[in-house]
């Protein structure tokens, strides 16, 4: 897990600091956003770190944020994360306006340093119950989501994928005689290194 300091992108393209406001600066920061991202290796994540009392207005989330979970869900940056620390409340209202104005089904991890967190955007309660289970535990696969909430393991497989697929757990997988195993596992970003 990489991060990146918020702070750095204020001071690249002159914004005042702590403000991520109107639509024209989003267009200006989502190349920058989006070229960290594939910097990235595949199966690791990047940590967008805020800073304190930051505000983020709809316009800029809308052609950042909002625009590169969409890419991320569309695999355009295959098998890659974008976690969020550091949040205001004020900039998770105005992240999650979006998302509800445009009706998508997208959801990010909202991270504090201390390890807190919370799904922000749009997740079907089914998934938040399995995203909240894996982030209790090392890992899960989808016999023992099955056996631990009474379901089809069809229908634990589908969750866990769904979680996947919206990049908010990552997946490793090994191949034995029974076949391809699938484990999923909950982003660490409380060692991610910084920029």
């Amino acid at each position: 897990m990489e991060s990146y300091n918020m702070a750095g992108l204020s001071t690249e393209l002159g914004l005042q600091p702590g403000f991520f406001l109107t639509r024209e600066n989003g267009e200006r920061a989502y190349p920058l956003l989006r070229t960290r991202l594939e910097q990235v290796s595949e199966g690791k994540g990047l940590v967008l770190i805020f800073p304190t009392g930051q505000l983020i207005d709809a316009s800029f989330a809308d052609e950042t944020i909002v625009r590169l979970g969409e890419e991320l869900a569309d695999e355009k940056l295959k098998d890659r994360a974008l976690l969020l620390q550091g949040l205001t409340e004020d900039s998770i209202k105005n992240i999650e306006a979006v998302i509800g104005f445009r009706r998508l089904k997208l959801g990010f991890l909202a991270v504090e340093a201390d390890g807190k967190w919370k799904c922000i955007g749009h997740l079907d309660p089914t998934l938040l119950e399995v995203l909240a289970l894996l982030s209790r535990r090392d890992h899960l696969t989808a016999p023992e989501l099955a056996e631990m909430l009474d379901l089809e393991i069809n229908t634990a497989s589908n969750r866990l994928k769904r979680l996947y697929d919206r990049s908010l757990v990552r997946r490793e997988y090994e191949v034995s005689t029974k076949g391809l195993q699938y484990y999923y596992f909950f982003w660490n970003w409380k060692e991610s290194g910084s920029d």
